[in-house]
């Protein structure tokens, strides 16, 4: 792993921390959040959304 080096400005200690990898959203709550936005059907009371539109989701498409 890769280290930075910094100097504290008042003490002048030099002190190292490792660069640590930007987070990335976890593609799980993505890909839900995005069947969420979805349009929706109710039926019965319970909410559907349409396989074609999840399959985009999940291929990548922006529905262009």
């Amino acid at each position: 792993m890769s280290k930075i080096y910094e100097r504290n400005p008042d003490t002048d200690e030099i002190r190292s921390r490792e660069i640590k990898e930007p987070v990335h959203t976890n593609i799980r709550e993505s890909i839900l959040s995005d069947i969420w936005a979805a349009n929706k059907k109710v039926v019965d009371g319970k909410w559907y959304v349409e396989l074609s539109q999840v399959a985009k989701i999940i291929g990548g498409s922006n529905g262009e």
